[in-house]
């Protein structure tokens, strides 16, 4: 009786690994941070049954049953760890979002559907139910969904982008939505209300009449000529999935297929190794923990900066966790016996260290979201794109204080640094926000993963579709109507004026009658 048992559960386990669903994942865009997301996803998704391909510049070492790592390692230059703190300093928003259309986008796109990795795919007798898609510069990859009949699940791995929301129909009202490149809160005033208007039409016009064309060439080019446009296929979106919660971001009207899973990235924190464990176990009065993410170098701060950022630590009563290489800082600093540095760290597990009494950081979302998970404050020394951002959203919650790179000094770093720890209100309010980053009915994964299987259950799930993403712009703004009503205002004064002008001419008419013959 018990082998049958065995049996019949072991056979019902075969079953439960036949439903799942094919799905493959593309992600273009060569970052070690922007792929951390995705990872988690794609492989809890293979842990549930599904068949995972996933097209990565980053193969793990250590992967599931059922997750296929499909490596276009070496097609791209990637970002990590080697990125120099000269490499978009000084960056306009302008050059931003061109080096995100072109560089990181159709520039990136054309190279990696060179690759036989991506040809393999497109000539691949599988049959995919769902395709992944990483939004970032450009939408080349969503053909697929046309080559596959697939549904089409879309990851922004950042607070949302201003081209993404057309695809769904979500709202993006500049009057108290904050553009991704905009610096404001939702509370604008007048100018800044101006400034983030112009600022989304910017950003849309780059997009669509710039960047849509030349992605248009080079997604045909590969799918062939009868491809679709992109936008039209990027409308097939069934969940937009965005790294961003309302407790650290701005607070916006969402449409059902619109998810925000800020913190996804984040796994239950380990007990450190006896080495970590080690170095933040300190006589002193606690660890500072600094590190640049995974992309931006330290050692290439400049040396006067480094060297004032050692002087400022080596006054303070704390230990300074610092990832960086020390072999390739400049041999002429004096480094303090305060301060150790690793090339490598496991940052959640040692930033939910009791220890850790600050955070020293770019701004990343990914690290904002873990300190604020770990309850601690925050010194953010932005550099682009949205970390400037964050770091604003960030000081206005009151868990942390922003130092702009170019006045870093011994006394700016020691001031900013003594008010962060001196200040219990920075980690009181820390604690509060965490609570709420916290506090939702599923983890940001499990909700992830519920929505992308609603999604195959339901056939691409067309009933979550808002309306408003078949709109053309002028109807989604109401600039016809608004037309309509301008114009009917003008009709109506037209003829308000000209009823007058006819009255007005009777009774002087009229007048000129009596004095005539009376």
């Amino acid at each position: 009786m018990r082998s049958l048992i065995l049996l019949a559960t072991f056979l019902s386990y075969l079953v439960s690994l036949s439903k799942g669903e094919n799905i493959v994942g593309i992600f273009v865009y060569p970052s070690k941070s922007h792929f951390t997301m995705a990872e988690r996803l794609l492989k809890r998704l293979a842990e549930k049954g599904h068949y995972i391909d996933v097209v990565t510049h980053f193969p793990s070492e250590e992967a599931p049953p059922r997750y296929n790592q499909l490596s276009v390692k070496g097609t791209l230059p990637t970002f990590a760890n080697n990125l120099s703190i000269n490499y978009f300093k000084d960056y306009s928003t302008s050059e931003i979002i061109y080096y995100m259309m072109r560089t990181a986008g159709t520039d990136a796109c054309q190279k990696i559907l060179d690759n036989p990795v991506l040809q393999n795919i497109r000539q691949s007798q599988k049959k995919y139910d769902l395709i992944i898609t990483h939004i970032f510069g450009s939408d080349c990859m969503v053909g697929f969904t046309e080559i596959f009949n697939a549904s089409l699940v879309s990851l922004v791995t950042s607070i949302n982008l201003p081209w993404a929301n057309d695809r769904i129909g979500s709202s993006d009202n500049p009057s108290y939505i904050p553009n991704y490149f905009s610096w404001s809160s939702s509370n604008m005033n007048f100018n800044e209300r101006i400034e983030n208007t112009i600022l989304l039409f910017k950003c849309k016009f780059l997009y669509y009449f710039l960047g849509s064309k030349k992605s248009n060439e080079v997604a045909r080019e590969f799918f062939g000529t009868s491809l679709p446009s992109l936008e039209s296929l990027t409308k097939r979106t069934s969940l937009l999935l965005v790294n961003s919660h309302f407790s650290m971001n701005d607070v916006r009207p969402a449409v059902i297929n619109f998810l925000e899973i800020g913190g996804l990235h984040i796994r239950d924190p380990k007990p450190l190794s006896e080495y970590f464990e080690a170095l933040v176990t300190t006589e002193k009065k606690g660890i500072i923990y600094l590190s640049m993410g995974s992309m931006i170098m330290t050692e290439t701060f400049d040396v006067e900066k480094l060297q004032a950022m050692f002087d400022a630590f080596a006054e303070l009563p704390y230990k300074i966790l610092w990832k960086a290489d020390v072999e390739k800082l400049p041999k002429t600093l004096s480094v303090p016996d305060n301060i150790h540095f690793e090339k490598w760290m496991p940052q959640l597990d040692i930033l939910c260290h009791p220890n850790i009494k600050l955070f020293i950081s770019h701004g990343g979302l990914l690290g904002a979201q873990e300190a604020i998970y770990c309850n601690v404050p925050r010194l953010g020394i932005p550099f682009f794109a949205d970390q400037e951002k964050n770091i604003r959203n960030a000081e206005k919650m009151g868990v942390a204080v922003k130092l702009v790179y170019d006045d870093i000094n011994k006394n700016t770093i020691l001031t900013v640094t003594k008010k962060i720890l001196e200040d219990p209100t920075y980690k009181q309010n820390t604690k509060r926000i965490s609570r709420v980053f916290k506090d939702r009915p599923m983890s940001p994964l499990d909700t992830a993963v519920y929505w992308i299987e609603y999604v195959l259950r339901h056939k691409a799930a067309p009933h979550i579709r808002s309306p408003a993403a078949d709109l053309p712009w002028y109807q989604y703004y109401l600039i016809d109507v608004g037309l309509i009503f301008i114009f009917g205002f003008f009709f109506f004064c037209y003829v308000i004026i000209l009823l007058y002008t006819v009255f007005r001419r009777l009774i002087y008419c009229g007048r000129y009658v009596r004095n005539v013959y009376f």
